[in-house]
């Protein structure tokens, strides 16, 4: 099993490999999980948090995490038998539903959409329809950025092609590309919002009211496994949220458990510099999951509607109900837990 860990590591599509050796591996239920991202970063502090911090293990679950680049490719996994399931965005489920994919959600992970057009303090551009002829900055012209913003200005009455869509990647490269002004706007998500007032820049949403109150995404698989394997995802979701359970009473530690496990998200700044700016994305995540009435994971059938709703009003897919392609049966069983217990544990 050790031998497979280590192959699948070394694989250019794999950035992160779970293990967990307090059990022997033999005792445990083995996991595939593809996470829709191409890189850790502090807004998947939580998915650190859970392996580091031995949540997988309390569950009974040896859990081995794969990162893909988008949630179209985390979703083709778990639809092909790649992966047991997946945390990915609405948009792949729901266009999926009529390829006959039979994917549907079991747990949430983004509670809100956390797709939105954003312009620099300042900027002329005071609603959608001001981007016409303007430059609008995104991770990648395929990247789910870049849909939205096609759709958000379709949806206003705009062509496609009335803005240019502007790659400017991830990290410093879209503080550079703000700063300089190379683009006029940005569509990105919530976290890489975060990272760029981070490093210092004012931003100004630009309100696109079919997103308003919409689910964002979350954990994933197909029908067959939910029906034939129930308890294995419970205990997923469980071990998901002690993770965010501790996270939220003790970030410091979150943050620090991601830095153990993936150097690489260190970053260079100075450590008081980089704790505080990665909480604060951090922060971000754990905002609206549900931690006082002890509902994390729990899908709300309104909020998925509204983004179905959004889908289907940009003809990306046929309307159908929110239900076909989720299941509210589970958060009970998922925060079946000592909240206290955790809580505890993570002030230490």
């Amino acid at each position: 099993m050790k031998l497979a860990v280590a192959v699948l590591c070394a694989a250019a599509t794999l950035s992160a490999c779970g293990s967990d050796d307090s059990a022997d591996a033999g005792d445990l239920t083995p996991v595939r999980f593809a996470m829709a991202s191409p890189s850790w970063n502090a807004g998947f502090a939580v998915m650190a948090v859970v392996e580091a911090e031995g949540f997988y293990g309390e569950e009974g679950l040896k859990v081995t995490t794969n990162l893909f680049p988008s949630a179209t490719q985390a979703a083709q996994q778990v639809a092909g038998g790649g992966a047991d399931l997946g945390l990915m965005t609405v948009e792949p489920v729901a266009i999926g539903h009529d390829k006959d994919l039979n994917l549907a959600y079991f747990d949430s992970y983004w509670p809100k959409w956390i797709y939105s057009l954003q312009v620099p303090d300042g900027s002329d551009v005071k609603s959608i329809a001001d981007l016409k002829g303007k430059k609008i900055g995104v991770t990648a012209v395929a990247s789910s950025g870049a849909t939205f913003a096609r759709t958000a200005m379709k949806l206003n009455g705009m062509n496609e092609k009335d803005a240019s869509l502007v790659p400017i990647g991830a990290g410093a490269q879209q503080i550079n590309a703000i700063k300089s002004g190379q683009v006029d706007a940005l569509a990105l998500w919530d976290i890489q919002y975060q990272a760029v007032k981070n490093a210092g820049v004012t931003l100004t949403p630009l309100p696109v009211a079919e997103t308003a109150d919409a689910w964002g995404g979350g954990f994933a698989t197909t029908r067959k496994n939910l029906e034939a394997k129930k308890d294995v995802y419970e205990r997923f979701g469980r071990a998901v949220a002690k993770a965010f359970v501790f996270s939220q009473a003790n970030p410091e530690a979150a943050i620090r458990d991601l830095w153990k496990l993936h150097p690489e998200t260190r970053g260079s700044d100075p450590e008081k510099k980089a704790l505080a700016d990665a909480i604060k994305v951090l922060q971000v995540r754990l905002d609206g999951q549900g931690f006082g009435d002890k509902s994390l994971g729990r899908i709300d059938e309104a909020a998925f509607t509204r983004s179905l709703d959004f889908l289907a009003s940009a003809g990306l897919i046929k309307k159908f109900p929110a239900k076909d392609v989720y299941t509210d049966e589970m958060f009970t069983a998922i925060n079946d837990f000592s909240y206290d217990d955790v809580v505890k544990k993570a002030e230490k």
